[in-house]
C-alpha cells in the first residue's frame, strides 16, 4: 500500500514538473520569436502601409491622368463638332447665296489679307486663278454682301481689291422707302465705314437704309448688298452730299469668297 502511494506521488510530481517545464519552454519560445513578430508587425504597420499607400496613390494618380486625358479628348471632339457645325452653317449660307444670284460663281479660299503677300491693306489674295476661269475685273462677293473686284490674276491665285480701296468705284442706290432711289458712288473707306459720294437728292432717307449695287455701268450686277447708310452730310466744299456706310461684310474675317465668272 505504501509503495502504491509513493508511486502515485511520484507520477504526480513528474506531471507537475513536466507542466512547469512545458510552460517555461513555451515562454522561452514566445520570447525567442517576439523580436521576429515585433519586426513583422512594425514592417506591416509602418513600412508596408506606406509602401501600399504609395502604390495606391500612384494608381489613383494614374487613374486621374487617364480620366483627365479622356476629358481633354472629349473636349477636343466637342470643339471639332462645334467647328464643323459652324463651318456647315457658313457653307449653307454661302450656297444659298450662290443659288440666289445669277451667273456662275466659283468659291475661293482666302490665302492672305494685306501685308506683303497681298501688297496692300485693301487687297486680299485668294486661291483661284486663270486656270479656274477667273479674269481681271470679276466681281467678288460673299453671302453677306459685296467684297470687291479681281485686280490681278495668276494661273492659281487672284488678287482682289476690296471695296474699301478708292480705286474701286461701285454704283449704288439707297432704299428710301418712298419708291425714289438716292444714288451715289461708293469710293473707298475703311473696314468700319465706307464712303458713298456724289449722292443724288431723293428727299428724306429713313435711318439705317440699305445700300445696294444699282447695276449701272455694267460692272456689278444689280441688287448686291453693300451695307447700311448711317449718315448723310455735305462734303468739305459744300458742293455735294456724301454718306457714311457701314459695310455688311467683315473684311478682316473673310475665309472664303465667291468670284463671278458669268454675266
Amino acid at each position: 500500500m505504501k509503495a502504491r502511494t509513493t508511486g502515485t506521488y511520484l507520477l504526480l510530481a513528474l506531471a507537475a514538473i513536466g507542466t512547469i517545464v512545458l510552460f517555461a519552454f513555451r515562454g522561452v519560445c514566445a520570447e525567442a520569436v517576439y523580436p521576429v513578430e515585433n519586426a513583422s508587425l512594425t514592417f506591416r504597420t509602418r513600412v508596408w502601409t506606406r509602401i501600399s499607400g504609395l502604390f495606391r496613390g500612384s494608381a489613383a494618380q494614374a487613374e486621374n491622368v487617364r480620366l483627365r486625358r479622356e476629358v481633354e479628348s472629349l473636349a477636343l471632339v466637342r470643339g471639332d463638332l462645334e467647328r464643323l457645325e459652324a463651318e456647315n452653317a457658313r457653307l449653307r449660307r454661302a450656297l444659298g447665296y450662290v443659288e440666289r444670284e445669277s451667273g456662275e460663281w466659283v468659291a475661293a479660299a482666302v490665302l492672305s489679307a494685306g501685308g506683303a503677300a497681298a501688297g496692300s491693306p485693301n487687297v486680299i489674295r485668294v486661291g483661284k486663278g486663270s486656270l479656274d476661269g477667273v479674269r481681271e475685273g470679276a466681281v467678288v462677293a460673299v453671302a453677306e454682301g459685296l467684297v470687291g473686284l479681281v485686280s490681278e490674276v495668276t494661273p492659281h491665285t487672284s488678287a482682289v481689291a476690296l471695296i474699301t480701296d478708292r480705286r474701286v468705284k461701285v454704283a449704288c442706290e439707297v432704299e428710301s422707302g418712298t419708291g425714289r432711289r438716292m444714288r451715289g458712288i461708293l469710293s473707298g473707306g475703311s473696314e468700319e465705314l465706307l464712303a458713298l459720294r456724289h449722292l443724288t437728292d431723293a428727299g428724306e432717307v429713313p435711318p439705317r437704309a440699305r445700300v445696294l449695287t444699282s447695276g449701272r455701268g455694267g460692272v456689278f450686277p444689280k441688287g448686291l448688298e453693300v451695307g447700311t447708310l448711317l449718315d448723310v452730310h455735305t462734303d468739305a466744299e459744300g458742293l455735294a452730299r456724301e454718306g457714311e456706310v457701314q459695310p455688311h461684310v467683315d473684311f478682316s474675317a473673310l475665309e472664303d469668297v465667291f468670284i463671278r465668272r458669268g454675266k
